[in-house]
C-alpha cells in the first residue's frame, strides 16, 4: 500500500483581541444563539451523577425539536443501498489531525476503505497549501497513519467504522462500507476551501481544496464501476471555525462575502455553511448522478482560545436551524480531549469525535431520520426564576461534573442591560428535558439572556476551555469503550 509522507504545516494564527457575540432574534431559540468554548476531555466509564426522570437512557437517536427523545411522527426515508458509501472530509488543522499523534487504528475491523495513495490525496503541502494531487488507482482497506509533520489518527476510521458498527448492530444492515477522504487544508478560511478558493499566494500552483474532492468523487465512482460496484457521497464533513473566528477576533470580518458564483452575498459564516452545502451537492451530483442528498456535518466550534466569546459557534447553530437538514450540527467538542493549546485535539479526541459523527451520520443515511443534536427550544423566566427546555436526544438531562470540570454554575450564565450583574445561586434539573436557573434576584432591566458555555477565560491546560456540563443519556455502543453522551450545544438565548 502506498503511503503519501509528504507534511502539512498546522498553524492557526491567534489574533488577540474581543469579539462580541453574535446575537439575533428568530422563532427558534437555538437561532441566533451567542457564543461558545472548548473544555475539558472526559473520561470513558460510569460518571457519579445524578439524572432528573425516569428510564435508564438507551442508543436511540434525537427527534423533533422540542421533543425529549420522540421522532414526532417523521415518516424515516427509505434507505438506499450503495455498495460504497464515500464520505468527503474538508477544514483546517483539527480535520487534518494536527496533534493526533501516535496512530491508533492501525489495522480495519469491517470492510471500510481509503484511496492506495491514502485518506489523504493531496502531497506538497505547506502551511497554505499542497501543490500535487496524488491520482488514486484503487480502494485498500481503511486505516491510520498518514503523515503531515508526524504519522497522524484523523477521524475518519472512527467515523467509517463507529457507523458500521451502527449500521449492522442497531440498524440490521447486512453490510454498509464506508470510504472517506479527506481534502482539508491547515489553517485555510471559508474562502479559501469553498468552491472557487481563493488566490492568496501568488506564483504557487496549490491544488484548491473544493476541486481536489470533486476529483476524488471521480476517481471513487471510476474505480467503484471499474469492480462493478455502486457509488455515491453521503455526507461531506467539515472540522472548521477557527480562521474565521481569528480573523473576526482579530478585527477582520471576512463577512459579507460575496457568494461562490458571484450572483449574491453571504451575510456570515453560518450562510457561508448553507452555501457550501449546496455547492458540494451540486458539483458531486454532477459527477455521480445521484439523487440522495449530501448534508454537511460539522461539529460546533467549541476551542477558541484567544478572546472571551465567538460569533462562529452560534452562526452554526444558526445554519442548523435554518436549513432543516441540510446543514448539521453533529454537538460540541469541549468533552473531547484537546493538547495544552486549548485548540487541537489528541489522537482520541479525534477518534472519539469520528464516532460522534458516525452517530449523525448513520442516523440521517441509515435511519433515514434527521438529526438534532441536545440544544434549548425555549427560555421564560418568572420572578428570578429561569426555565429552560430542551431537544433532549436519549432522555433524561444529567448534570455530569466528572466528565468536565465545572467552570461554575455548571456552565450557565445570566446577564441584562442592567448596570450590575446577578449572580446564579442554583442550577436544577425540574424535569427529563428541563434546566431551572435560580438568581439571586429578580432581574428588572431588558435584554435577559440565559447562556450556557460562552465565556473562555484563558487557556490553562485542557480542561480549562468554555464548557457546561449538561449532557443526556445515550448509550450508543463504542467501538473503543467511548462514551457518546450528547452534550448541550453552546448557546445565548432571549428571555
Amino acid at each position: 500500500m502506498k503511503r503519501r509522507t509528504s507534511t502539512l504545516a498546522l498553524v492557526a494564527t491567534a489574533l488577540v483581541a474581543t469579539a462580541p457575540a453574535a446575537c439575533t432574534s428568530s422563532r427558534d431559540p437555538a437561532e441566533g444563539s451567542g457564543a461558545g468554548r472548548p473544555g475539558a476531555p472526559g473520561t470513558p466509564g460510569p460518571g457519579g451523577v445524578s439524572p432528573v426522570g425516569g428510564g435508564s437512557g438507551g442508543s436511540g437517536g434525537p427527534g423533533t425539536p422540542g421533543a425529549a427523545g420522540s421522532d414526532g411522527g417523521i415518516t424515516p426515508a427509505p434507505y438506499v443501498h450503495f455498495d460504497v458509501n464515500h464520505v468527503l472530509s474538508t477544514g483546517q488543522s483539527n480535520s487534518v489531525a494536527n496533534d493526533a499523534k501516535p496512530v491508533l487504528s492501525t489495522s480495519q475491523p469491517y470492510d471500510n476503505l481509503m484511496f492506495d495513495v491514502g485518506v489523504m490525496t493531496a502531497s506538497g503541502c505547506d502551511r497554505n497549501g499542497c501543490t500535487t494531487y496524488e491520482k488514486p488507482s484503487s480502494f485498500v482497506p481503511l486505516v491510520e497513519g498518514d503523515r503531515f509533520f508526524d504519522a497522524v489518527e484523523t477521524m475518519s476510521s472512527g467515523l467509517a467504522n463507529e457507523a458500521t458498527k451502527l449500521a449492522r448492530e442497531k440498524y440490521g444492515k447486512g453490510t454498509h462500507d464506508v470510504l472517506v477522504s479527506l481534502h482539508g487544508r491547515s489553517g485555510n478560511n471559508y474562502l479559501c476551501l469553498r468552491k472557487g478558493g481563493c488566490d492568496w499566494w501568488e506564483g504557487t500552483a496549490y491544488v484548491k481544496p473544493f476541486e481536489e474532492a470533486m476529483m476524488q468523487v471521480a476517481d471513487a465512482k471510476a474505480i467503484a464501476s471499474a469492480a462493478g460496484k455502486t457509488h455515491a457521497v453521503r455526507a461531506v464533513t467539515a472540522i472548521h471555525g477557527e480562521h474565521d473566528h481569528y480573523a473576526e477576533s482579530g478585527g477582520y470580518d471576512y463577512f459579507p462575502m460575496r457568494t461562490s458564483d458571484g450572483s449574491g452575498t453571504l451575510a456570515d459564516y453560518g450562510h457561508a455553511l448553507e452555501e457550501w452545502q449546496r455547492d458540494y451537492e451540486a458539483g458531486v451530483q454532477a459527477i455521480t448522478g445521484q439523487t440522495v442528498p449530501i448534508p454537511l456535518l460539522l461539529n460546533q466550534y467549541s476551542h477558541w482560545n484567544d478572546v472571551p466569546h465567538t460569533k462562529i459557534a452560534f452562526q452554526q447553530l444558526d445554519a442548523h436551524v435554518r436549513s432543516k437538514g441540510k446543514v448539521v450540527v453533529v454537538g460540541p467538542t469541549y468533552m473531547l480531549p484537546y493538547s495544552n493549546d486549548c485548540l487541537h485535539f489528541l489522537n482520541h479526541g479525534e477518534r472519539w469525535l469520528g464516532e460522534y459523527f458516525a452517530k449523525a451520520y448513520t442516523r440521517i443515511v441509515v435511519e433515514g431520520l434527521p438529526w438534532e443534536p441536545l440544544r434549548p427550544t425555549a427560555a421564560r423566566i418568572e420572578g428570578n426564576a429561569v426555565t429552560i427546555d430542551f431537544h433532549v436526544p436519549v432522555p433524561p438531562l444529567v448534570l455530569d461534573t466528572e466528565r468536565v470540570v465545572d467552570p461554575g454554575s455548571y456552565g450557565f450564565e445570566y446577564v441584562d442591560d442592567g448596570a450590575s450583574s446577578i449572580a446564579i445561586t442554583r442550577v436544577e434539573l425540574t424535569g427529563p428535558a428541563q434546566v431551572k436557573v435560580t438568581l439571586a434576584t429578580a432581574p428588572t432591566a431588558a435584554g435577559k439572556r440565559i447562556r450556557y458555555a460562552y465565556t473562555f477565560n484563558g487557556c490553562a491546560g485542557p480542561t480549562s476551555l468554555a464548557r457546561g456540563n449538561l449532557r443526556d443519556s445515550d448509550r450508543t455502543p463504542s467501538q473503543h469503550g467511548y462514551d457518546l453522551f450528547n452534550w448541550s450545544v453552546h448557546f445565548d438565548l432571549p428571555i
